[in-house]
């Protein structure tokens, strides 16, 4: 988050509008899974093309992350995450009318586009509505905005597609995401003079220099793509994998995957207070490595039966939970400096999706190699070591800057 300015009391009506924002753009995550057999039926998509369908959505956060930070900054935040979710709306739209899969690929880029330059914005306007003593709250309830999002669209996506079609979920998601767009502005709409007369970053793309040659920085965004990256995979094939190898009903699976992926929140809950209560955010990142290795051959190899295997899933998904409030909450304390904070919150961003975007197609790809979900094993281990290294760099550079700083929890960049 950037630094703000302290709000005297916390505008709450800001505060949910943000939150809500997230949770619309995640919703256009979670409404993909369970319109994947269409999608493959109608177009003739293989595991892997249907994997990019996912994908493609996280590919502007790799690219634009950091940029979108900078923009937000420069145009004020508001403004920015309204446009955002203008256009994710109106990507979701054109999507509904989609003629080939090439095109419905075009249209999720749009979409991503918003999605990313809403989601970035978020952060900033939730800080800069919070008064301090809210702050730390605030802030953990934006953590928890793409499992809330993405839960609730698989809930809502089994009664949606059965009567509307693939097709009417995303008119109805272009149509929320409008409506919410309107709620935001309106929420805002007395800071309008406020938000254009702010501050213009001074040294944008110095800053952008500054956040790349610092350790911090880097360390939390590789560590959040690796978290993100096996549990996306998961989350988004587990309905696949439940129908096509359990032979399980369509809905049953969507249910089994709404717990999978709900479980995640009180994980982010949990990971918040732990980072209240100043414990080695590198220890808890560790954890949160053992688990990632730990479950994935409990889960994709046939040693435990299905309802051992579906309980792994819950704790797995639970435990990992910790690592975005872990690692998002500690973007002021890693950051270089004050004037970098939003930079290294777009950083942060783009490992996230870097892991979103290579999650799916990855796991389709090891799946076909390996001739079978067991694949799923190596990735999953792939992932837990990389969570497990770069928590040991984490652990080392908060004891590093504890010293710097003189105190035993380093307090946001000054």
């Amino acid at each position: 988050m950037s630094a703000t300015d302290p709000s005297p009391e916390t505008r709450w009506a800001q505060v949910l509008a943000a939150f809500g924002a997230g949770i619309v753009g995640a919703a256009h995550v979670g409404k993909v899974p369970a319109a994947i057999p269409a999608l493959r039926a109608e177009f003739a998509l293989d595991l892997v093309t249907a994997g990019w369908v996912v994908s493609i959505f996280s590919a502007t956060g790799i690219l634009f992350g950091m940029a979108a930070g900078l923009l937000s900054d420069r145009l004020g935040q508001r403004r920015i995450a309204v446009a955002g979710l203008l256009l994710l709306a109106a990507g979701s739209a054109l999507g509904a009318l989609a003629e080939s899969g090439l095109t419905l690929l075009w249209t999720r880029f749009a979409e991503g586009m918003g999605y990313i330059v809403a989601v970035v914005a978020a952060p900033s306007i939730i800080a800069q509505a919070a008064a301090p003593a809210d702050r730390r709250l605030a802030i953990g309830l934006w953590g928890g905005f793409m499992p809330a999002g993405m839960g609730s669209m698989l809930i809502a996506a089994p009664f949606l597609q059965p009567s509307i079609g693939w097709r009417g979920s995303w008119a109805v998601m272009a149509g929320l995401t409008l409506i919410w767009a309107g709620i935001m502005a309106w929420a805002f709409r007395e800071d309008a003079g406020r938000a254009a007369a702010s501050a213009l970053p001074e040294h944008p793309w110095r800053n952008m220099r500054i956040t790349l040659k610092a350790r911090g920085p880097w360390l939390l965004a590789l560590c959040f793509g690796c978290y993100t990256l096996p549990w996306l995979a998961l989350m988004v094939w587990l309905p696949t994998f439940i129908v096509e190898q359990r032979g399980l009903p369509v809905r049953l699976a969507a249910w089994l995957t709404v717990a999978a992926v709900l479980i995640n929140l009180p994980g982010n809950i949990l990971g918040g207070w732990l980072s209240h209560r100043q414990v080695a955010r590198g220890l808890v990142l560790a954890v949160a490595g053992a688990a990632i290795v730990t479950a994935g051959p409990l889960i994709y190899l046939e040693i435990l039966p299905d309802a051992g295997r579906f309980a792994v899933c819950l704790l797995y998904s639970f435990i990992v939970g910790v690592v975005p409030a872990i690692v998002l909450g500690a973007a002021p304390w890693f950051a270089p400096g004050p004037g970098q904070i939003a930079t290294t919150n777009g950083l942060i961003v783009q490992g996230s999706h870097l892991g979103m975007l290579s999650g799916p197609p990855v796991a389709a790809a090891v799946v076909g190699l390996f001739g079978g979900w067991q694949g799923g094993a190596v990735v999953f281990a792939a992932c837990g070591l990389g969570v497990l290294f770069f928590a040991a760099l984490i652990y080392r550079e908060e004891r590093r800057l504890a010293v710097l700083q003189g105190s035993s929890d380093r307090g946001p960049a000054k």
